[in-house]
């Protein structure tokens, strides 16, 4: 999708961006892995999400290991700035990692104490995995984290169904399943909102002919 914004001009804002936030771990060049032209959140808009390989940070006292690069993305445009590893999202899933993101910041998301879950909770989650995962044994459930966003609660559960590990997001957020726990749970939390919200505005914007 064509944007209509200067690549270069981007490339050249995803680059000055990291050298303020990473300073000499900045890299020398980027990877323009998709365009977006979107009103998912107010402010929002037409936006590029670049990749880029980066280092771990050396280690204060001690030599630095070896270092292994990893994937990393930056998005820029009409938006807040931010940079972020790639998890092993693809661009289109760092798009909505980015926007749930923003929503996190905007509304002050926190982590809270497991002994706030709704008490109602577990039994929703179980008629989620009912209508989702109908006949996937559950093997093992834990509550990964809980969060308090303005006057809801939002849940991030670890599942074993079937023998494969998932998150599932439950409480007052809507359901969602994330084969993401090499992650900590906000990162399934954080890419769940960014689909959402994603999908809540295009089912709000017109369709043009």
């Amino acid at each position: 999708m064509t944007i209509g914004l200067n690549r270069d001009e981007l490339r050249q804002a995803a680059l000055a961006y990291l050298a303020e936030q990473i300073r000499d771990r900045a890299p020398a060049g980027l990877r323009l892995e998709a365009e977006v032209d979107e009103r998912p959140l107010e402010g929002e808009g037409a936006a590029a999400v670049f990749s880029f390989e980066l280092e771990p940070a050396a280690k204060a006292g001690s030599e630095p290991p070896s270092p292994v690069a990893r994937k990393h993305y930056v998005v820029v445009g009409q938006t807040e700035p931010n940079y972020f590893p790639a998890y092993g999202l693809d661009a289109d899933d760092a798009y909505s990692f980015h926007i749930g993101t923003r929503f996190v910041l905007e509304m002050g998301m926190q982590l809270v104490d497991a002994s706030f879950e709704p008490p109602t909770a577990r039994r929703l989650l179980h008629a989620a995995l009912r209508q989702f995962a109908p006949g996937a044994a559950l093997e093992r459930e834990s509550l990964a984290a809980l969060f308090r966003c303005d006057e809801g609660l939002f849940a991030v559960y670890r599942l074993t169904l079937g023998g494969r590990d998932v998150y599932c997001m439950g409480a007052d957020c809507p359901p969602g399943f994330y084969e993401l726990t090499e992650h900590p749970p906000q990162v399934a939390l954080r890419l769940h909102l960014g689909k959402l919200i994603r999908a809540e505005a295009a089912r709000a914007t017109p369709e043009q002919d």
